[in-house]
């Protein structure tokens, strides 16, 4: 699938990129985002992802109605956007929007 960033802060995490300040996440919570994207990078498509029982992908409620989410681990969330693709062989992409506690 292809992945867009929507936040800023997360594609520069992804991409290793350098970020000032105070990290907004530990090491292993970056590890294991940085593995969900890989995943959803390597999905064909939204039905492949339903199949992958460890992501939880799930479409969500209130105030976050009209995005999905994906377990990054138990307590973290990845928020997502699924927009149509423009080009020719690409039917969706996933917009990534934010890394949220889920708990909090």
């Amino acid at each position: 699938m292809t992945i867009r960033f929507n936040n800023q802060y997360l594609e520069k995490v992804f991409k290793n990129q350098f970020v000032a300040g105070k990290p907004r996440y530990g090491a292993d919570v970056i590890l294991k985002f940085k593995k969900t994207v890989l995943k959803l990078q390597f999905a064909g498509n939204i039905r492949e992802l339903h199949q992958l029982k460890g992501l939880h992908f799930e479409a969500l409620k209130g105030d976050y109605a009209g995005f999905h989410s994906v377990r990054v681990d138990g307590k973290y969330r990845l928020i997502l956007e699924i927009q149509e693709g423009t080009v020719i062989g690409i039917k969706e992409i996933l917009v990534i929007e934010d890394l949220t506690n889920h708990y909090r």
